[in-house]
């Protein structure tokens, strides 16, 4: 049982549920640290020959009853098939070549679009459909919150890309058929030999009752600009930064948009008369990258006075009177609440049946395959369970470095080539603090048995390092 339950409250459970087995708590936490993602359990389904046939870090109902029924299933004869051989391309009725369809014009896609154009010749046909006419450097959105940032500064439209010899389609796609190979949008059908999503992770604050009454969404353009005029008209109080749930992309945003805002409230001269508070899931900041890493933001945290709240099992929030409540805890009042809403794949994505167990994609970790055959999910879209049983983040640099990996592999397979990419689980991220510092991590997340990161001191030189990658990707790309 998890860490706050009491021998009395394991016999209760017991008892309840008729268990033939002995159920004891977990006191200091040590298993729950490590069979968990935050305040959210692993699922471990065992079968009957004591195989682990499903280990997820987020607890997806549809994928665990599949998994369920499938070991009730008689087991199919197993066809060993050839190993496969480059595909002919093109497809019948393409005989101009190759027809790449990137679903999303975030870090993913946009990267992919460019290699492939830039490794390929005209002859194909490359195409990114977005429902946002613009691409968003979602890095600077903390910056915009804080009003570092306009909305014209962290934006570029994709119809730019035409320029470079990709096709941009400004519509929503309503259905991925990858057994036709056609992709829907609400006005036209698109057919691909490739086809890459790149869709990323919809946010679903729709989710939480009552949160476009209360919160401030701290993901998205709207609501950062909100948050901005918030807190210039913010004469004192409580600020809080709240995770409503897991996983949610970039793991360092929350703690970020306190250390920043903290900084803006101290500018402002209402620091004095002024609570900043982070109320999370995780046991501990950024739990993928380590202890050593966790340790060295929450003494951060505390040197600048920002109440830590881990373990925040947030489960509601009341508008009325401004209180936020976690299972089992007294509701916590906040005067300003920006939050990080619920992180779901795709709607589109779910319904054309594209999700695994863990309700995202499932990809090969190394070529990011799907099981279907020229399909590739990258970023925030896709699932990777790393070594020790966690979950790849959910954060730009990984989009972008598997973007490389699959335009690589596409251009070899169309031109009759072998091609030996591969994601190597290489990353970094920067820690914004504030005050024209930042701090910056890097490493290797496929290590074993755990990722292997190392985080730098802050600096103002990698607050600039920062800004000066913002300004190159925005240049570069388009």
């Amino acid at each position: 049982m998890g860490p706050f339950e009491t021998k009395e409250t394991c016999e209760q459970w017991q008892a309840e549920y008729e268990l033939p087995f002995d159920v004891i708590p977990d006191e200091d936490g040590t298993i729950f640290k490590k069979l968990s993602n935050g305040w959210v359990p692993y699922t471990i389904l065992v079968d009957p020959d004591g195989k682990v046939v499903l280990w997820e870090s987020e607890f997806e109902e549809a994928g665990f009853a599949a998994a369920v029924e499938k070991l009730y299933q008689e087991p199919a004869e197993v066809v060993v098939k050839p190993e496969s051989t480059i595909r002919a391309v093109p497809q019948a009725g393409r005989k101009f070549g190759a027809n790449i369809v990137i679903l999303g014009g975030g870090a993913g896609g946009l990267v992919a679009a460019y290699h492939l154009r830039r490794k390929l010749p005209k002859s194909h046909r490359i195409v990114i459909i977005d429902r946002s006419p613009d691409h968003l450097f979602q890095s600077s959105l903390l910056w915009h919150a804080v009003g570092q940032r306009r909305a014209d500064q962290i934006r570029r439209p994709l119809s730019d890309l035409t320029q470079k010899g990709v096709e941009f389609i400004n519509e929503e796609v309503v259905q991925i058929d990858t057994a036709s190979r056609q992709v829907n949008t609400k006005s036209q059908a698109i057919d691909f030999d490739f086809l890459i999503v790149a869709l990323g992770a919809q946010l679903k604050p729709e989710d939480v009752d009552g949160f476009d009454e209360m919160a401030l969404n701290l993901y998205d353009l709207e609501g950062t600009a909100k948050i901005h005029a918030a807190l210039d008209g913010f004469s004192g109080g409580s600020v809080g930064v709240l995770v409503t749930d897991m996983p949610f992309k970039c793991p360092a945003a929350p703690y970020e948009a306190a250390l920043l805002v903290e900084a803006f409230l101290s500018k402002k001269g209402v620091r004095g008369r002024s609570e900043v508070h982070i109320y999370t899931p995780e046991h501990q900041p950024m739990p993928i990258a380590g202890p050593v890493m966790g340790e060295a933001i929450s003494k951060v945290l505390k040197k600048r006075n920002i109440n830590y709240h881990p373990l925040f099992p947030f489960e509601k929030m009341n508008p009325g009177d401004r209180t936020i409540i976690a299972s089992g805890s007294e509701p916590e009042k906040v005067d300003l609440l920006l939050a990080v809403p619920p992180h779901r794949a795709p709607d589109v994505v779910r319904e054309s049946g594209l999700v695994g167990s863990s309700g995202w994609m499932h990809v090969d970790p190394h070529s990011l395959a799907t099981e279907h055959e020229g399909v590739y999910a990258i970023g925030d879209v896709n699932n990777i369970r790393l070594a020790n049983g966690k979950n790849l983040p959910m954060a730009g640099v990984f989009a972008h470095y598997e973007a490389g990996v699959v335009a690589e592999k596409i251009a070899a397979e169309i031109e009759g080539e072998s091609s030996k990419a591969t994601f190597n689980g290489k990353g970094y991220c920067w820690l914004e603090l504030g005050g024209g510092k930042a701090g910056f991590a890097s490493g290797n997340f496929y290590a074993e048995p755990e990722p292997a990161v190392r985080l730098y001191p802050p600096l103002r030189p990698w607050h600039w390092g920062k800004v000066l990658f913002e300004k190159w990707w925005l240049r570069h790309w388009f």
